[in-house]
């Protein structure tokens, strides 16, 4: 893969971030309650946004960010996303919702695009 194309994942993976931050993370009797809610989304929400900076300035051939931006982006976003989705399933009659999935399917992909982008740098 090119570096365009590395960056276009770590676009793609902060976005999933950042939009998972405000859809729905947990339903229980039909009620939905979103990263925002609970005050955690604030930090996938953040970390999003900086992964998808890297990653535009990667894709532009702008001036990059350091690349330790990106990782520690990654381990923020990605290490709430999964505390959050095992507090969420161990809870009995609460379901995982959407926006968990997102930041969970974004975290895999900005580590994709980060893995292949140290690769080609």
């Amino acid at each position: 893969m090119d570096k365009k194309q590395t960056a276009g994942l770590i676009i793609l993976g902060g976005a999933g971030l950042a939009i998972g931050s405000f859809l729905p993370w947990a339903e229980i009797f039909g009620i939905t309650v979103s990263g925002m809610d609970g005050g955690d989304g604030w930090f996938t929400l953040i970390a999003g946004i900086a992964l998808v900076a890297v990653g535009y300035l990667a894709f532009s051939g702008g001036k990059a960010l350091p690349a330790w931006l990106g990782w520690a982006a990654l381990v923020i976003g990605a290490g709430v996303a999964i505390l959050n989705y095992f507090d969420i399933s161990g809870t009995g009659g609460v379901s995982v919702g959407i926006g968990m999935w997102a930041m969970l399917a974004g975290s895999v992909l900005a580590l994709v695009g980060l893995l292949l982008g140290r690769k080609n740098s």
